[in-house]
């Protein structure tokens, strides 16, 4: 009985793929972190964890007595860094392995000055109300910001005229009204030490032993707010210059504390100013000299001297190479992605092959979305299906040359190139044109002013040879999304405390060849518009909620015996909010 029913089990169980002798390419996916004093690791690890280790679709092995798929933290050989650690999925059979780097800017954009940001600030509330983004997300933000800049500078004028001695002088205060406050004063430091101890209680149950100091950090203050409330003499609750005082040096301590080691990554990266040029320049550096290593990385752990340098039998290490960005990492990425596209992508200055099989005929049905796109902009609707599949099919063709081009995805995780026009330049005009001018690279690509309706020129200008065959055409070098996949997912509201004011659509501006994904994150367990309240980070933060229940993980057994991995995927799949969603399809791991 035994021996028959474990034949029955084996031959319901599905037939594994054979693997082909020797090891397969990798995956690749570099991980750019947004703003904030980021350390290494930290966000990479929680990335990891949502969409590959909480998702056994992307590999047949069994979780581990954790329930998550098991990785490997490995010393990074390719980033050069002894701070960072590669991440690495293991050998599963037929499934493909990825790598998980992080691409670590932190400690560039560190020690920003105060003045450098709050020059910064006033440059954006002193702009013409007429000058503004049509986005009404972004009006009534510049309306909040302009509001809380001119009630510090208030404040701190107040406190200033008044001067400390001022504080208790004056005729005598009412005693009524003193006691009145006293009662106000005790009612208001109660609630606000009562709601920090409970918050700090949670908070405690929820991370257990493995607190961390941003998790306590908020109650801290609420407990030591309420405590400090209580010190206060009732005389000086009514008092304009006490509280002028309060505000201003509360403002000076959010600005030192809170707003520079965030904003200032913002200040020092987003324009080019005779302060933060050298900044910029040495994080597009650092990653440009990653992505060349992942290129000349070989799958026998050999590393390519240059670009020129023949393969031979030995295959790259990584087959495919993705981008993902968060925050203002997303604009980093953006930018060094195209600087690696003109320093090593197909451009008439490099040693491509022009004439190698298929890459004319790739490049010229890319090149026809560039026609349809802007050429026409009224005409008919871009056909996003098949200009993906010309993307795909020049990715593919490009990673046969030597040593070819890997970069198949670039990810955006709440991007603010939807404000280009308010925080990278002045106006909408201004970054239209930049477009049309090719500093800004748009999907598809953007034609050649000169050329007109094309991407693509030949060296000697001409389109025949003396012989009469046509000049091998490249494309220009701002050209990178005609093989690159832009996938962006956002979370837009028009209310700027809800949702991510920070990101928003990209099509408008940067061309209808970028897959738009609008979501809608709700942090799990907050009621009402509170799950709602700035979730900017919460891109791929996980919950256990989130997880599949015991029946349908009991069903997606059944499904994967049976070989049905879309129905297995929907079972696993079923309580994963959309935006989880989107970046695991996008990322496509394991395939």
């Amino acid at each position: 009985m035994t021996t028959g029913k474990r034949r029955t089990a084996q031959a319901r169980a599905p037939a594994r793929q054979t693997v082909s002798e020797g090891p397969m390419p990798k995956t690749a996916v570099v991980f750019i972190h947004g703003i904030g004093e980021q350390r290494p690791l930290e966000t990479l690890r929680e990335f990891v964890e949502t969409v590959y280790r909480r998702d056994p679709t992307v590999a047949s092995m069994a979780a581990g007595p954790d329930g998550l798929l098991s990785i490997s933290v490995v010393p990074d050989d390719v980033t050069g860094s002894a701070e960072l650690r590669r991440i690495t999925t293991l050998k599963d059979g037929p499934a493909k392995r990825t790598d998980f780097f992080e691409f670590y800017w932190a400690d560039i954009m560190d020690g920003t000055p105060v003045d450098m940001v709050i020059g910064w600030i006033r440059m954006l509330v002193l702009r013409s109300p007429w000058r503004l983004p049509e986005s009404t997300k972004v009006k009534r933000a510049w309306a909040i910001l302009a509001a809380i800049f001119i009630l510090c500078a208030g404040a701190a004028l107040i406190s200033a005229g008044a001067g400390i001695t001022q504080l208790t002088e004056g005729p005598p205060a009412d005693p009524a009204l003193v006691s009145r406050l006293a009662i106000v004063r005790d009612w208001a430091a109660g609630l606000l030490v009562a709601g920090g101890v409970l918050w700090l209680l949670v908070s405690s149950m929820r991370v257990g032993f493995e607190m961390k100091c941003v998790a306590l950090l908020g109650p801290v203050l609420i407990i030591v707010a309420g405590s400090a409330l209580a010190a206060v003499p009732p005389i000086l609750l009514g008092s304009l210059p006490f509280w002028a005082a309060a505000l201003a040096a509360f403002s000076g301590w959010a600005l030192h504390s809170v707003v520079t080691p965030f904003a200032g990554d913002v200040v020092r990266y987003v324009r080019a100013t005779p302060s933060t040029v050298e900044r910029r320049r040495l994080v597009r550096e650092r990653g440009l000299a990653l992505l060349e290593a992942l290129h000349k990385r070989r799958l026998d752990g050999t590393t390519l001297e240059n670009f020129t340098q023949g393969d031979g039998n030995n295959r790259p290490a990584y087959d495919r190479i993705v981008l993902v960005g968060h925050s203002l990492g997303t604009i980093i990425a953006y930018d060094i992605l195209q600087l690696f596209w003109q320093k090593h992508g197909p451009t008439h200055h490099q040693d491509w092959e022009p004439d190698a099989p298929g890459v004319q005929d790739a490049l010229k049905a890319c090149d026809a979305y560039v026609k349809s796109a802007w050429a026409d902009p009224e005409g008919a609707p871009f056909d996003m299906t098949r200009f993906a599949a010309a993307q795909t099919a020049l990715s593919e063709v490009l990673a046969k040359q030597r040593p070819g081009w890997r970069i198949s995805d670039f990810i955006t995780l709440g991007c603010p190139l939807t404000h280009a026009e308010f925080l990278l330049l002045d106006s909408r005009e201004q970054v239209e044109e930049a477009a049309k001018e090719r500093w800004f690279a748009t999907a598809p690509p953007h034609p050649d002013s000169f050329l007109k309706d094309t991407m693509l020129f030949s060296r000697t200008g001409l389109a025949l040879r003396q012989d009469k065959s046509e000049e091998p055409q490249f494309p220009h070098f701002a050209a990178q999304f005609a093989a690159v996949k832009w996938t962006n997912i956002y979370d837009e509201s028009t209310n700027p405390l809800l949702g991510d004011l920070i990101s928003g659509r990209l099509s408008g501006e940067f061309g209808p060849g970028i897959h738009e994904h609008g979501v809608s994150i709700k942090r799990p367990g907050l009621p009402g518009f509170l799950g709602r309240v700035f979730t900017h980070t919460q891109y791929w933060s996980w919950h256990d909620s989130y997880a599949p229940s015991a029946a349908n993980a009991a069903a997606a057994d059944v499904a994967r015996a049976n070989a049905d991995e879309a129905g297995r995927r929907e079972l696993i799949w079923h309580n994963v909010p959309d935006h989880i969603r989107l970046l695991r399809v996008a990322l496509r791991l394991g395939t």
